[in-house]
């Protein structure tokens, strides 16, 4: 709950990222097609195939808000609401998002806290998972039918399976797997967990690789629907986004001039966005003594997730906030993070609740300042700020203040933890 509430008190559906999911939804619920023709208000990102427009994402999260956005729409219909009504499809957006996204999310959370009480005391578990799980721009996408959140949780239940003590090796393959059809970038992360094994116990790697079948298997079919063929994705048919034509869908030598920006700079700046994860520096030393192989794993993949993000020709992701693109490596950022905070928990603290509040900010304004830009904290969010603009959320629709209710997601999370920062020393 201390995840769930703050994940599912805001809801954040509008932009083209969220609407071509929800598109898909209403095609498939309501007109029985994967085709979005009649929805194509919704969004821009949609594939043209054959004279017939579907969405261009991985299938993983609209997959998963199926059966939430089904019982939502069910109940609407009985209850004579037309479903495409636009009061209703707000609704059934929020519910549809909250126990999809925000309900996976909340259990790579508890997946993650698990992972670290096998290796830390509580206190340092309970604080390196919400500064993992509400300090980074994990909770602003939580509330949004995007996939990055989905798959920050899905990788986290990866590397709980992975890293754990047990052997949970096919719930790490099936967790990487559906992580790829999410997000297919999370496939750098997956392919690296199941080479870990490899080097572990090759049958452990095979339980592994087996498990990820039925999320290769639904990437394919829904290919197969979309284009009538199973190795045409989707992705690459956008109209009015050219430069994901041709097979390397917007791929290019890698701009290491962005790097800078990518992980320090104000406009997407990993560490600006989330400074606990600076904490991930000594966490790698930290790691490199107690668990080598573990280490390299770690560094070894987030590398290889930045130079892939870099070399994207929209590196920085169009309207959004932080390094979205990022999301594939932020689980193993955050685990790295964990072992400098057990180490210097007094700083893990302060960088930890600094993290948190600038997430609490983002959250409760906006997920998605324009790409142009360049100074979203001082020009964006700080402007809203003072001008008192904040998103709708649970409070405000039941009457409550906007500051009050800005403060409830943040009170879950501090009660749960206030007994062990109480009795820590």
């Amino acid at each position: 709950m201390s995840l769930f509430v703050p994940y599912t008190y805001f809801n954040h559906s509008d932009g083209w990222n969220q609407g071509v999911r929800i598109a898909e939804l209403h095609a498939v619920v309501l007109k029985g097609t994967l085709r979005i023709d009649d929805y194509l208000s919704y969004t821009g990102d949609r594939a043209l195939i054959d004279g017939h427009y579907y969405s261009e994402k991985a299938p993983g999260a609209a997959l998963a808000a199926l059966p939430a956005f089904t019982a939502t729409v069910l109940t609407q219909r009985a209850l004579g609401i037309d479903p495409d009504a636009e009061d209703a499809k707000r609704v059934s957006d929020w519910i549809a998002t909250a126990f999809s996204i925000g309900l996976l999310t909340s259990l790579g959370g508890v997946a993650f806290f698990a992972l670290l009480s096998e290796e830390f005391d509580r206190l340092s578990a309970v604080m390196a998972t919400f500064a993992m799980f509400l300090g980074t721009i994990t909770w602003p996408y939580a509330t949004a039918l995007f996939a990055h959140a989905g798959t920050v949780g899905l990788l986290a239940i990866a590397l709980w399976a992975v890293l754990g003590r047990g052997r949970r090796d096919a719930i790490g393959g099936l967790a990487a797997g559906f992580a790829v059809a999410f997000e297919y970038p999370a496939i750098i992360p997956g392919a690296a967990l199941g080479l870990y094994l490899g080097t572990v116990d090759w049958r452990r790697m095979m339980r592994f690789g087996i498990a990820s079948l039925p999320a290769a298997a639904l990437i394919l079919l829904n290919n197969y629907a979309i284009s009538g063929s199973p190795f045409r994705f989707s992705y690459g048919s956008n109209p009015l986004f050219p430069e994901l034509t041709g097979a390397s869908y917007g791929l290019q030598a890698p701009n290491l001039q962005a790097i800078p920006s990518l992980l320090f700079g104000e406009y997407r700046g990993l560490f600006f966005w989330s400074p606990v994860l600076v904490m991930c520096v000594p966490g790698v030393i930290v790691l490199f003594r107690r668990r080598p192989r573990v280490a390299a794993l770690l560094g070894v993949t987030i590398v290889l997730v930045v130079l892939q993000v870099v070399s994207f020709y929209t590196w920085f992701g169009g309207n959004a906030i932080g390094p979205r693109y990022l999301a594939p490596a932020l689980p193993l950022i955050g685990l790295a993070a964990a072992y400098g905070i057990h180490r210097f928990p007094e700083m893990g603290l302060i960088l930890g609740v600094a993290s948190i509040g600038l997430m609490a900010l983002v959250t409760a304004i906006a997920i998605d300042p324009p790409g142009d830009v360049l100074t979203p904290l001082q020009s964006f969010y700080l402007a809203r700020l003072e001008q008192n603009r904040f998103a709708p959320n649970l409070g405000t629709l039941i009457g409550l203040p906007i500051w009050a209710s800005v403060l409830v997601p943040l009170a879950v999370p501090a009660v749960a933890a206030w007994p062990l920062l109480r009795g820590a020393r």
